[in-house]
């Protein structure tokens, strides 16, 4: 059976697990937000992405399904 993960990316570079880390910070570090490299690098595979914008800032968003 295969685990699933929903990830936030920013154009920022910065991405973080939806709902916090659930494997007790192994894809966090404080405040560094940087999860998406880290389970990519474990072997999370993306399964689909959906966009999105923020509407306090000129920021765009991806919400990424990613399997393991």
């Amino acid at each position: 059976m295969s685990k699933q993960r929903f990830v936030i990316v920013s154009d920022s570079g910065d991405s973080w697990v939806l709902g916090g880390d659930p494997d007790d910070g192994k894809y966090t570090d404080g405040d560094d937000q940087h999860a998406m490299p880290a389970l990519l690098k474990d072997g999370w595979q993306p399964k689909s992405m959906t966009a999105g914008s923020g509407s306090k800032d000129e920021s765009s968003y991806w919400l990424v399904l990613l399997e393991k």
